[in-house]
């Protein structure tokens, strides 16, 4: 497959042959240093040299630019008797007067010797870096160009964007004009096209994190080989055929491993780029250089107003001094802010700068842009690098601390903490309440003992009330239900001279006391809040009313009814916008129902409305439970990439949830360890604190890390240890996996020690799964679970034939790969080997559609050893270009690309970033050999004779069992 530069190296050898058929031709080559120009034109000297034609090169270069001819005459006469000639009259010209005529002179004579070598045959000429070439040499190649119509000459000539000279400039539009002329411009390479240049160097695939790292080129050839040399000692080649692996994977009938290279170290922990990177930018003139280095102090993007502010001058000015890096590539313009698009070099700039010259122009820059009432975050970015903070700092962050903590709560935490350690008693009380405010909102431990340390001190009524009500959110966040209760009892025990703020911790008290398994008790008094909360007419407080009547209902296992208050709750919480934060908890918990009740749409509307409203008000510590939630159900949609990319994003966030670790390491351990991808699962499953459920809301989400552990110990071929993985999900404790999801989880248990010949184990599993689907009467999962359970207790085929149906119903493809897989293994027990055969094959398509190749291993070898085989197992192989080539993912983006939407646009409707969907559509284009979105469309037309419907989220039924809603009032 020809992609990227190797196209434009077959168009430029189309280019050679038909110029050479056709009598002549103009060519000019433009992009940045280290975009690979020579290399190009280099391979067209070759490609006419094979046509047995004569070729001439030379480069002009900065050095010699003032001397009259020189690079024409190195490209013509590089040695010999036409050089010496030339030589004599540039001689005479130098001793004359007047040199024009001995400098028309030697031109004249050039110009005869290439018409002389043009008589014997089509000859090509190409001048290096026109750009440093001399007026003369400049006026010659002018000449030559224009006799192209007359001659077989190919004439081409390579330049950069800078210096931009008037000459040059005319002359390039001349080259690239008409009917013989063409213009390349070589682009910087796409993402999909780095990958291939790393693959060529390092002879294996490269890894998600070497591909991450590798933007650091900015699609640069040359820096990324110096960047790839300079990470050597940190890049470890794995798999492939030298890989024990391999031979492993195909004992079982997995897919043979991939050579993969990656690297062994987090991108920010690896060394800073060369030196000498900035050598490379010397063509910018010093105003334009000394702009951009203090640019590099703002970070990979900034506007030209912080830049003009920071630097106290005029913001023409300092637009005027960016043009040269606009010009040269440098910098590009996002629409909002100038990026830098090679962050090693921005790096490099940085780092040329003394660390105490860096530290002292931040506090400047900070000052600067606080003093003008720019942007909280990115003032505060600046005096986070500038190290400690002075007065006007301190008093700045004071007076700017919530806005700060809405916009970033991160960088609100970090420089408050500072502040704190360094204010003297005036201010610390103000700086430690709105670090509290802060560690809510990032959802960390410490804000426990923040606010109650501020309540203690706290002698006002009103402020003491509002205290508490923080306190209660903080300790709900970390799953500490019995202190919660206590506190709001005592804070209702005392005058709340508010009436919604009494209303909202009656609220808490209801949902403490559902959760502490009272759920009468709170469903009593939680009748008597929504009533309250409907006699006062506040939105947020009507929100909370729904959400602790919902939560109580929902213990009570009268789920429909608590989706309707949850419903409710939202029409509320949309009349406020103070109601924001829990108008994103209630969506939470509406996706989470919809999803038990096997109602996709749904979930997808609820989990896009939080995504829209945590990005839009900023509320990291929701939009972290939206992004858990979306990869979730991606990954019961059977889309994996999307699901290991929602849980990343997750991970990214600055929030320390205690049941975050388990979500996101347990799904990815899950995902990796399904696609017999063992060493990355086993590396997710490490990154687990020690103690990984120690919070009870850790416990309620362990089920993935369960499966996981379990499936690799399967996979290593110790059945009785995965049992004992899976033994937590035995104990019917409210603390274990989550309610909905610990059935599927038995069920397991069940398949897993039955195969290890563990019936006690087996048969304590089915029973636990009856208890658990009879506490959960209204929902499809766990009753699909207890078939499973009970079907392969018993071998019995109609019984997991009827679990079959059910998981059709749901379609859910990992659960419905299993239904055929126990199906086949129940009717190869009973001797119905071709039936068998039959539903394993259905079972291996449902786990290869899914990259399942674990699965399918497990699948063929159970039947196996039955006598049964589903005939060739060769893996199917995905083309390298075409429609088929595409990942499901990718077939997603490039549907709706062909649709005309923009990567914005796709990346709403498939809940991914746009740094994302640029990244598959790059992908697209290679794979589909086409070089435009308008080419994609007219593709996608031509391929089918109608529209085809694009399956993103909520566009088909869910997979797989569910999880409990979330608790809290709090942030």
């Amino acid at each position: 497959m020809r992609v990227g530069r190797e196209r434009l190296r077959e168009e430029l050898r189309d280019w050679v042959r038909g110029g050479a058929r056709r009598g002549g031709g103009r060519l000019i080559v433009e992009g940045e240093p280290g975009a690979g120009r020579t290399a190009l034109v280099r391979e067209a000297l070759a490609e006419a040299a094979a046509l047995g034609g004569p070729v001439r090169y030379g480069a002009a270069d900065a050095f010699t630019a003032e001397l009259p001819l020189r690079a024409a005459l190195d490209c013509l006469h590089p040695e010999g008797p036409g050089r010496a000639a030339v030589v004599a009259l540039l001689r005479e010209a130098r001793e004359a007067a007047q040199p024009g005529g001995a400098l028309l002179a030697a031109m004249d004579l050039m110009v005869r010797g290439v018409e002389e070598w043009c008589a014997r045959g089509p000859l090509l000429l190409v001048l290096d870096d026109l750009h440093w070439a001399d007026p003369a040499s400049l006026l010659l190649w002018q000449r030559l160009a224009r006799a192209v119509d007359r001659l077989p000459l190919l004439l081409a000539a390579t330049r950069r964007p800078l210096p931009r000279r008037p000459e040059v400039e005319q002359l390039c539009a001349e080259l690239g004009a008409g009917p013989q002329g063409r213009t390349v411009r070589l682009e910087p390479l796409t993402g999909a096209e780095s990958a291939e240049l790393l693959r060529g160097m390092l002879g294996a695939a490269p890894g998600p994190r070497l591909r991450e790292a590798a933007g650091q080129a900015g699609g640069n050839p040359r820096l990324l080989r110096d960047l790839t040399a300079q990470w050597s000692r940190f890049i470890e080649i794995t798999g492939g055929a030298g890989d024990d692996r391999s031979s492993d994977a195909a004992n079982t009938g997995a897919a043979a491993a991939v050579a993969v290279a990656e690297l062994t170290l987090p991108e920010r922990e690896l060394p800073e780029p060369p030196a000498t990177l900035p050598r490379g930018i010397g063509y910018l003139s010093r105003p334009a250089y000394t702009t951009l280095r203090h640019a590099a102090l703002l970070g990979p993007a900034f506007t030209p107003r912080e830049l003009a502010l920071v630097q106290a001058r005029a913001a023409r000015d300092v637009l005027a001094e960016l043009e040269e890096p606009l010009l040269a590539g440098l910098l590009e313009d996002t629409g909002e802010r100038l990026r830098f698009r090679q962050p090693a070099l921005r790096r490099a700039l940085y780092a040329e700068l003394p660390r105490a010259a860096r530290a002292a122009l931040h506090q400047d820059a900070g000052r600067a842009l606080g003093e003008a009432g720019h942007d909280p975050e990115r003032t505060a970015e600046q005096l986070l690098a500038g190290g400690s903070l002075d007065r006007w700092a301190v008093h700045w962050l004071a007076d700017s601390a919530q806005s700060l903590i809405a916009a970033a709560p991160g960088t609100a935490a970090e420089l408050l903490e500072r502040a704190v350690a360094q204010a003297d008693c005036g201010d610390r009380d103000a700086l430690e309440g709105s670090l509290a405010d802060a560690a809510l909102m990032l959802r960390r431990p410490e804000s426990v003992e923040l606010l109650t340390t501020l309540h203690g001190r706290a002698t006002d009524p009103g402020h003491r009330a509002a205290l508490a009500f923080k306190l209660v959110s903080a300790l709900m966040i970390q799953g500490d239900m019995a202190r919660s209760l206590a506190v709001t009892e005592d804070a209702l025990a005392e005058q709340v001279p508010s009436p919604t703020l009494r209303l909202r911790l009656e609220a808490c008290r209801v949902l403490a006391l559902a959760d502490l398994h009272c759920p009468a008790q709170a469903h009593t008094l939680a009748a008597a809040v929504v009533a309250e909360a409907a006699r006062l007419g506040d939105p947020l407080c009507g929100a909370e009313a729904h959400h602790a009547m919902a939560f109580a209902l929902f213990h009570l296992g009268r789920g429909r009814e608590s989706l309707r208050h949850v419903a409710e709750g939202i029409a509320c919480a949309r009349r406020s916008p103070e109601a924001n934060d829990m108008r994103l908890l209630l969506l939470a918990n509406q996706a989470e129902a919809h999803l038990r009740f096997d109602e996709p749409e749904a979930v997808a509307a609820a989990l896009r409305e939080a995504r829209e409203l945590a990005l839009s008000s900023r509320s990291t510590g929701r939009l972290v439970v939206t992004e858990a939630r979306l990869a979730e159900f991606h990954y019961r949609l059977g889309d994996w990439d999307a699901a290991l990319a929602g849980a990343a994003r997750a991970d990214g966030l600055p929030v320390s949830d205690g049941w975050l670790p388990v979500v996101v390491h347990g799904l990815r351990a899950l995902v990796l360890g399904h696609r017999d991808e063992r060493e990355a699962a086993q590396a997710e499953l490490a990154l687990l604190p020690p103690d990984p459920f120690a919070v009870p809301a850790a416990r309620r989400y362990s089920g993935h890390v369960l499966l996981a552990r379990a499936l690799l110990a399967e996979r290593a071929g110790r059945p009785a240890e995965a049992v004992r993985e899976l033994l937590p999900a035995l104990a019917d404790s409210p603390d274990g996996a989550g309610a909905y999801e610990r059935p599927w989880v038995l069920s397991e248990i069940v398949r897993v020690a039955l195969d290890s010949g563990d019936t006690a184990t087996a048969r304590a599993a089915v029973a636990a799964c009856g208890r658990a689907a009879a506490a959960l009467p209204e929902y499809p999962g766990p009753a699909l679970a207890l078939l499973r359970c009970r079907g392969l207790f018993a071998q019995d085929p109609q019984l997991l034939a009827q679990a079959l149906e059910r998981a059709e119903r749901g379609g859910w493809p990992l659960v419905l790969g299993h239904a055929w897989e126990d199906l086949a293994v129940a009717r190869a027990w009973h001797g119905d080997l071709a039936a068998a055969r039959s539903a394993l094959t259905r079972a291996a398509a449902a786990y290869e559609d899914l990259g399942a190749r674990w699965d399918t291993a497990r699948a063929d070898a159970r039947l196996r050893s039955l006598g049964v085989r589903r005939g060739s197992r060769s893996a199917r192989r995905r083309p390298a270009s075409g429609w088929e080539a595409l990942t499901p993912a990718e077939l997603k983006v490039a549907l709706l690309v062909a649709q005309g939407r923009s990567n914005p646009e796709i990346a709403g409707a498939l809940f991914l970033s746009t740094r994302t969907v640029q990244t598959h559509v790059s992908h697209i284009l290679a794979k589909l050999q086409v070089r435009s979105r308008t080419a994609v469309a007219a593709q996608a037309a031509a391929r089918r004779s109608g529209p085809e419907p694009v399956r993103g989220p909520g566009t088909g039924p869910v997979r797989g069992p569910g999880t409990g809603p979330v608790r809290g009032p709090g942030p």
